[in-house]
């Protein structure tokens, strides 16, 4: 009789992956909704681009 290698075989639940992706998804939306808060009520500035940045020529 063969024995089967518990570190090779991936005994994962499917409700607990499942669960995990509903955590994660969670949490981003919480973050979301925090950063319209700031920004909203805060006025608090949440892009990360310099509109008015000029490229400088390199010569």
């Amino acid at each position: 009789m063969r024995t089967l290698n518990g570190e090779s075989t991936a005994l994962v639940r499917p409700y607990l992956v499942t669960h995990e992706r509903q955590e994660e998804r969670a949490a981003r939306q919480r973050w979301r909704r925090l950063s319209l808060v700031l920004a909203a009520d805060f006025g608090v500035d949440l892009d990360t681009r310099d509109v008015h940045a000029v490229g400088v020529a390199a010569w």
